[in-house]
Protein backbone atom coordinates (compact mmCIF):
# COMPACT_ATOMS: atom_id res chain seq x y z
CA UNK A 1 0.00 0.00 0.00
CA UNK A 2 2.84 2.35 0.89
CA UNK A 3 4.51 1.57 -2.44
CA UNK A 4 1.28 2.35 -4.32
CA UNK A 5 0.93 5.69 -2.56
CA UNK A 6 4.56 6.53 -3.33
CA UNK A 7 4.06 5.77 -7.04
CA UNK A 8 0.88 7.88 -7.19
CA UNK A 9 2.52 10.84 -5.43
CA UNK A 10 5.61 10.61 -7.66
CA UNK A 11 3.44 10.55 -10.79
CA UNK A 12 1.50 13.58 -9.58
CA UNK A 13 4.70 15.52 -8.87
CA UNK A 14 6.03 14.67 -12.34
CA UNK A 15 2.75 15.82 -13.90
CA UNK A 16 2.98 19.11 -11.95
CA UNK A 17 6.57 19.67 -13.05
CA UNK A 18 6.04 19.19 -16.78
CA UNK A 19 2.40 20.10 -17.39
CA UNK A 20 1.76 22.70 -20.16
CA UNK A 21 0.09 25.69 -18.57
CA UNK A 22 -3.41 26.62 -19.61
CA UNK A 23 -3.80 23.72 -22.02
CA UNK A 24 -5.26 20.25 -22.26
CA UNK A 25 -2.68 17.66 -21.36
CA UNK A 26 -0.69 15.05 -23.16
CA UNK A 27 1.48 12.98 -20.87
CA UNK A 28 4.45 15.08 -19.70
CA UNK A 29 6.82 13.08 -21.90
CA UNK A 30 4.69 13.47 -25.02
CA UNK A 31 4.28 17.21 -24.48
CA UNK A 32 8.04 17.54 -23.98
CA UNK A 33 8.73 15.70 -27.23
CA UNK A 34 6.52 18.12 -29.16
CA UNK A 35 8.21 21.21 -27.70
CA UNK A 36 11.33 20.42 -29.75
CA UNK A 37 9.49 21.65 -32.85
CA UNK A 38 8.55 25.02 -31.35
CA UNK A 39 10.64 27.12 -33.81
CA UNK A 40 8.90 25.51 -36.80
CA UNK A 41 5.45 25.54 -35.21
CA UNK A 42 5.81 29.28 -34.58
CA UNK A 43 7.09 29.87 -38.12
CA UNK A 44 4.17 28.04 -39.70
CA UNK A 45 1.54 29.15 -37.14
CA UNK A 46 0.28 25.56 -36.90
CA UNK A 47 -2.91 25.26 -34.86
CA UNK A 48 -3.57 22.23 -32.67
CA UNK A 49 0.01 20.99 -32.69
CA UNK A 50 0.16 20.72 -28.88
CA UNK A 51 -3.47 19.87 -28.24
CA UNK A 52 -4.60 16.32 -27.42
CA UNK A 53 -8.07 17.35 -28.56
CA UNK A 54 -6.78 17.95 -32.11
CA UNK A 55 -6.60 14.68 -34.05
CA UNK A 56 -6.55 16.03 -37.61
CA UNK A 57 -5.78 19.11 -39.65
CA UNK A 58 -8.42 21.22 -41.33
CA UNK A 59 -8.60 20.96 -45.12
CA UNK A 60 -6.95 24.37 -45.39
CA UNK A 61 -4.00 23.30 -43.22
CA UNK A 62 -3.65 20.06 -45.18
CA UNK A 63 -3.48 22.01 -48.43
CA UNK A 64 -0.87 24.44 -47.08
CA UNK A 65 1.42 21.80 -45.57
CA UNK A 66 1.00 18.74 -47.77
CA UNK A 67 3.60 19.34 -50.48
CA UNK A 68 6.33 20.47 -48.07
CA UNK A 69 5.75 17.53 -45.72
CA UNK A 70 5.94 15.06 -48.59
CA UNK A 71 9.13 16.69 -49.83
CA UNK A 72 10.77 16.39 -46.41
CA UNK A 73 9.73 12.75 -46.13
CA UNK A 74 11.08 11.97 -49.59
CA UNK A 75 7.68 11.01 -50.98
CA UNK A 76 6.50 11.95 -54.47
CA UNK A 77 4.25 14.99 -54.43
CA UNK A 78 1.57 13.28 -56.52
CA UNK A 79 1.21 10.35 -54.09
CA UNK A 80 -2.29 9.84 -52.72
CA UNK A 81 -2.97 9.43 -49.02
CA UNK A 82 -3.08 5.64 -49.25
CA UNK A 83 0.39 5.55 -50.83
CA UNK A 84 1.74 7.99 -48.23
CA UNK A 85 0.39 5.84 -45.39
CA UNK A 86 1.96 2.74 -46.92
CA UNK A 87 5.31 4.50 -47.28
CA UNK A 88 5.38 5.67 -43.67
CA UNK A 89 4.21 2.31 -42.38
CA UNK A 90 6.96 0.48 -44.25
CA UNK A 91 9.87 2.86 -43.68
CA UNK A 92 9.47 5.26 -40.76
CA UNK A 93 10.57 2.90 -37.99
CA UNK A 94 13.77 2.05 -39.87
CA UNK A 95 14.57 5.42 -41.40
CA UNK A 96 13.35 8.26 -39.15
CA UNK A 97 16.75 8.71 -37.47
CA UNK A 98 18.39 9.46 -40.82
CA UNK A 99 15.92 12.11 -41.98
CA UNK A 100 17.75 15.37 -42.81
CA UNK A 101 21.07 13.72 -41.89
CA UNK A 102 21.50 11.58 -44.99
CA UNK A 103 23.02 14.31 -47.16
CA UNK A 104 25.48 16.15 -44.93
CA UNK A 105 28.25 18.05 -46.67
CA UNK A 106 31.92 17.87 -45.75
CA UNK A 107 31.71 21.25 -44.03
CA UNK A 108 28.56 20.60 -42.00
CA UNK A 109 28.83 20.60 -38.22
CA UNK A 110 27.25 17.23 -37.25
CA UNK A 111 26.01 18.51 -33.89
CA UNK A 112 24.24 21.46 -35.48
CA UNK A 113 22.81 19.15 -38.11
CA UNK A 114 21.47 16.87 -35.37
CA UNK A 115 19.58 19.71 -33.66
CA UNK A 116 18.08 20.77 -36.99
CA UNK A 117 17.05 17.18 -37.70
CA UNK A 118 15.48 16.73 -34.26
CA UNK A 119 13.29 19.80 -34.77
CA UNK A 120 12.24 18.78 -38.26
CA UNK A 121 11.52 15.15 -37.36
CA UNK A 122 9.26 16.30 -34.53
CA UNK A 123 7.39 18.64 -36.84
CA UNK A 124 7.09 16.10 -39.65
CA UNK A 125 5.86 13.23 -37.50
CA UNK A 126 3.31 15.23 -35.52
CA UNK A 127 2.00 16.81 -38.72
CA UNK A 128 1.86 13.40 -40.41
CA UNK A 129 -0.24 12.19 -37.49
CA UNK A 130 -2.57 15.17 -37.93
CA UNK A 131 -2.72 14.45 -41.67
CA UNK A 132 -3.85 10.93 -40.70
CA UNK A 133 -0.91 9.39 -42.50
CA UNK A 134 0.40 7.63 -39.36
CA UNK A 135 -1.00 5.34 -36.72
CA UNK A 136 -0.67 6.96 -33.27
CA UNK A 137 1.47 4.15 -31.83
CA UNK A 138 4.08 4.51 -34.57
CA UNK A 139 4.02 8.31 -34.46
CA UNK A 140 4.50 8.55 -30.71
CA UNK A 141 7.17 5.87 -30.68
CA UNK A 142 9.24 7.93 -33.11
CA UNK A 143 8.48 11.22 -31.35
CA UNK A 144 9.59 9.86 -27.97
CA UNK A 145 12.74 8.28 -29.36
CA UNK A 146 13.57 11.51 -31.18
CA UNK A 147 13.12 13.37 -27.88
CA UNK A 148 15.50 10.95 -26.20
CA UNK A 149 18.02 11.50 -28.99
CA UNK A 150 17.86 15.26 -28.43
CA UNK A 151 18.37 14.88 -24.68
CA UNK A 152 21.31 12.55 -25.23
CA UNK A 153 23.02 14.98 -27.62
CA UNK A 154 22.41 18.34 -25.91
CA UNK A 155 22.70 19.66 -22.37
CA UNK A 156 19.86 22.20 -22.14
CA UNK A 157 17.19 24.04 -24.11
CA UNK A 158 19.69 26.84 -24.71
CA UNK A 159 22.33 24.44 -25.96
CA UNK A 160 19.76 22.80 -28.23
CA UNK A 161 18.44 26.16 -29.50
CA UNK A 162 21.89 27.48 -30.35
CA UNK A 163 22.73 24.28 -32.22
CA UNK A 164 19.45 24.53 -34.13
CA UNK A 165 20.32 28.11 -35.12
CA UNK A 166 23.61 26.92 -36.58
CA UNK A 167 22.02 23.86 -38.14
CA UNK A 168 19.42 25.82 -40.05
CA UNK A 169 22.00 28.35 -41.26
CA UNK A 170 24.29 25.65 -42.64
CA UNK A 171 21.32 23.86 -44.20
CA UNK A 172 20.15 26.86 -46.24
CA UNK A 173 23.70 28.07 -46.94
CA UNK A 174 24.16 25.15 -49.33
CA UNK A 175 20.83 25.77 -51.07
CA UNK A 176 18.92 23.04 -49.27
CA UNK A 177 15.25 23.90 -48.94
CA UNK A 178 13.56 24.61 -45.61
CA UNK A 179 10.06 25.41 -46.79
CA UNK A 180 8.56 24.54 -43.39
CA UNK A 181 10.66 26.99 -41.38
CA UNK A 182 12.15 30.44 -41.30
CA UNK A 183 15.21 32.21 -39.88
CA UNK A 184 15.73 31.47 -36.19
CA UNK A 185 18.11 33.93 -34.60
CA UNK A 186 19.10 35.06 -31.11
CA UNK A 187 15.95 37.17 -30.43
CA UNK A 188 13.69 34.18 -31.17
CA UNK A 189 15.77 31.93 -28.94
CA UNK A 190 15.74 34.50 -26.10
CA UNK A 191 11.96 34.69 -26.41
CA UNK A 192 11.60 30.93 -26.02
CA UNK A 193 13.93 30.99 -23.01
CA UNK A 194 12.40 34.07 -21.33
CA UNK A 195 11.51 33.19 -17.70
CA UNK A 196 7.82 33.18 -16.95
CA UNK A 197 6.61 33.24 -20.53
CA UNK A 198 8.94 31.46 -22.91
CA UNK A 199 7.76 28.09 -24.19
CA UNK A 200 11.05 26.46 -23.16
CA UNK A 201 11.82 28.57 -20.10
CA UNK A 202 10.08 26.65 -17.32
CA UNK A 203 10.38 23.15 -18.78
CA UNK A 204 13.10 20.95 -17.35
CA UNK A 205 15.45 19.65 -20.04
CA UNK A 206 16.03 16.26 -18.40
CA UNK A 207 12.99 13.99 -18.28
CA UNK A 208 12.49 10.24 -17.79
CA UNK A 209 13.95 8.21 -20.64
CA UNK A 210 11.65 7.25 -23.51
CA UNK A 211 12.74 3.65 -23.08
CA UNK A 212 13.75 2.41 -19.65
CA UNK A 213 14.27 -1.35 -19.92
CA UNK A 214 13.77 -3.42 -16.78
CA UNK A 215 15.89 -6.53 -16.26
CA UNK A 216 13.71 -9.64 -16.21
CA UNK A 217 15.08 -12.35 -13.96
Amino acid sequence: MFLLITVVVSSWLLWRAFRPRGASLFSPRKHWSLLLARPMVDAMAVEGFYSPACDHFTEQSQTILRAALLHQAGIRSNSNDEAVRAHFSATLDQQWFGLDLQALTATDDPRAAMAFACVRVTFLVRCALLMRWLEPDLAWRVLLLNAQRAQDCFDSWEDFGKAYQSGRKQWVATFRVDSLGEAFDEPQLRQLLAPGGGAWADVTWRTPAALNPVLVR
